[in-house]
């Protein structure tokens, strides 16, 4: 997947050096790349702070509020997994593949530690962003989030209802029920996780949850800002307030972020757009009894976009977006060759998905269409191709307004 962004970098290059320029002719110019927020509905994932991109050249000189409502079917059926605690008990489990591991023990005589997961419905996530200008090179942004699961029936969720994927897995691709969707029923919502401490969570349809108040600040260096304004970054620094019952705690994060402007003519271009983030979860716990979503407290991402524009003769502005976002994986990779995961009997196909994928690095594309005036509308669609847990399938839209 990432070469296939870097096929988009190969041509916006070439294109470049195809079209003759000179920097008195650029007429039409575009500091930033559009997005509204792309995070996955990832149901761990939505219970603490992530951070993505803010491919921004400059500090906005007016306060603008971004609302988006985005739409992301989650499912994995019910799985439990023992993780064994003596050395010797994890390398006999080494030995086998993970779908045999449960036929190299007793149940009753290992000593162990558990969770169970199980994830199904559609998550609908309404998310909204305060940014405004502190001064020349400093940008403040307070956003608000929250969730709420649904069984995504028509006509309040199409594209990532259950129907709507199961049809398209039997008539174009993956075949009839690859997931055991169909072995537990379509228009279930029911997210149920029990963490290694005997924590457990359930939510159900219409539950709103994970709410959390995410505050950011951007800094703007001039010195690494081109002189011909095509090539700027920003730094920042994160902390973000869980709210909900199930995660009240602190995270704190840094991130730096780039934009590089290529001029086709002087109507059009395309900007490029790498973001690099750090995140400490829970650097300070409200809660003795916060769940655990995932060992991992350190977080990583990496963001690329490439964004085409071009401006009409009334004035609009239309946007193209392909987004690519990797993020390193919610538990410890090393236990995943220890891990004793126990299926439900009722599932046969990809059944561990659900705790398997916990232990993989977390990644999926979004495209976008924007269009611009005095307001920004976006639309999206969001695609997990390697299957990582993320949502089968998201939409979104967003809209943004100056104050």
């Amino acid at each position: 997947m990432i070469q296939r962004f870097f096929c988009f970098v190969v041509l916006a290059l070439i294109v470049q050096l195809g079209v003759s320029q000179t920097k008195d002719s650029i007429y039409f110019s575009k500091e930033n790349i559009n997005k509204p927020n792309l995070l996955s509905t990832h149901s761990f994932g939505v219970f603490f702070m992530r951070l993505q991109g803010h491919f921004e050249m400059n500090a906005p000189k007016e306060t603008s509020f971004n609302i988006s409502v985005e739409s992301g079917n989650v499912w994995s059926p019910p799985l439990k997994v023992y993780i064994p605690k003596n050395e010797a008990d994890r390398e006999v489990i080494r030995e086998y593949d993970w779908d045999f591991a449960h036929t190299a023990f007793d149940e009753n005589t290992i000593e162990k530690d558990s969770f169970s997961i199980s994830n199904d419905g559609v998550i609908k996530g309404f998310k909204a962003n305060l940014n405004f200008r502190l001064a020349r090179k400093h940008e403040l942004q307070i956003g608000f989030r929250t969730y709420l699961l649904t069984k995504g029936k028509t006509p309040f969720t199409i594209l990532t209802g259950d129907e709507f994927i199961e049809n398209f897995h039997r008539d174009i691709a993956g075949g009839d029920d690859p997931f055991d969707r169909k072995v537990f029923g379509l228009n279930q919502a029911n997210i149920n996780y029990t963490d290694r401490n005997g924590n457990n969570m359930n939510i159900n349809a219409g539950d709103f949850f994970a709410t959390g108040i995410e505050t950011s600040y951007y800094y703007y260096p001039d010195s690494f800002k081109s002189k011909n304004n095509t090539l700027a970054f920003n730094v920042g620094a994160h902390l973000g307030t869980n709210l909900s019952k199930h995660n009240q705690s602190i995270d704190f994060g840094l991130s730096t972020n780039g934009v590089k402007t290529f001029k086709i003519n002087d109507k059009s271009l395309i900007n490029i757009g790498l973001n690099l983030g750090f995140l400490k979860k829970g650097l300070i716990d409200f809660n003795s009894s916060n769940l655990e979503f995932g060992t991992n407290n350190f977080i990583a991402n990496l963001e690329n976009a490439v964004e085409y524009s071009f401006k009409t003769s009334k004035n609009f502005v239309h946007s193209f977006g392909a987004n690519f976002y990797l993020q390193t994986s919610l538990n410890k990779k090393d236990e995943f060759e220890y891990i004793i995961p126990i299926r439900h009997p009722d599932a046969f196909k990809s059944w561990g998905q659900g705790a398997l994928n916990l232990y993989k690095n977390n990644n999926y594309w979004s495209f976008i269409y924007s269009f611009s005036r005095k307001t920004t509308t976006y639309f999206y669609l969001q695609q997990d191709l390697t299957l990582n847990n993320n949502p089968d399938l998201q939409t979104g839209i967003g809209y943004k307004f100056y104050l």
